[in-house]
């Protein structure tokens, strides 16, 4: 008898087992391809990806928790599709630096959105400080954070004496408007190009050698032994 109870245990623990593995599995998956859709600029929102307590967070393993890396794709994806408001309500309570750095990115674009002048601005680019101020603490030596403090900070002065930079970008040229990319800067970065003044034969393109040919290379002549000086 006690062995039947016994492997009836077993088997209740390893079926257990199996469907948190399962479960796990399923959940990194549904992670990963939110992250590639998100690297090749498929900006799809998936609502029924929430930041929930997975089995890695409870095992002493390498790396962030799935659940941390949800919120920050959430987070990622919500700012560049400009769901302002949804994103900083997403930071609420949130100690991840890549979080609040969507949050804080967020609180900046939703104050340019609403425009204005004069006391309000400066209150709302008050808040917009603080955000920055809660990533730097989380992580002081966050780069992006601390360049997008001093600009903000820059912008609100500005706005406390009444001159504020006119907001603008440079027109997109034909080969840009016949690309399937989107304008202006993205998940990426800014987009880049040669310089104006340079013209594309000028361009020099350094390809790595095959081994073959690398093979096929002299050997490089010792040098001469160098004379001490002084």
């Amino acid at each position: 008898m006690k062995t039947v109870i016994t492997r009836l245990i077993v088997a209740i623990l390893l079926a257990a087992g199996a469907w948190l593995s399962w479960n796990e599995a399923t959940l990194t998956a549904r992670v990963a391809d939110a992250r590639e859709r998100l690297a090749t600029l498929d900006l799809k929102f998936d609502d029924t990806l929430r930041p929930t307590a997975a089995l890695s967070d409870y095992l002493p393993v390498d790396g962030q928790p799935l659940a941390t890396d949800i919120r920050r794709t959430r987070t990622t994806i919500g700012y560049w599709l400009s769901r302002y408001g949804e994103v900083m309500d997403e930071a609420n309570g949130e100690l991840d630096a890549e979080v609040l750095l969507a949050a804080a990115n967020a609180a900046f674009r939703a104050h340019e959105r609403e425009g204005g002048g004069g006391q309000v601005q400066v209150q709302r680019l008050d808040g917009v400080l603080q955000a920055y101020v809660a990533v730097l603490k989380a992580a002081p030596a966050h780069l992006d954070a601390a360049y997008n403090y001093e600009y903000v900070s820059r912008v609100r002065d500005l706005a406390a004496r009444n001159v504020l930079p006119k907001p603008g970008e440079a027109p997109r040229s034909a080969a840009a408007r016949r690309s399937d990319l989107p304008a202006g800067p993205t998940v990426h970065g800014r987009p880049g190009g040669p310089p104006p003044e340079l013209k594309g034969e000028e361009i020099e393109v350094i390809a790595p050698m095959n081994y073959g040919d690398r093979e096929a290379q002299p050997e490089a002549t010792p040098g001469g032994k160098r004379e001490r000086k002084g």
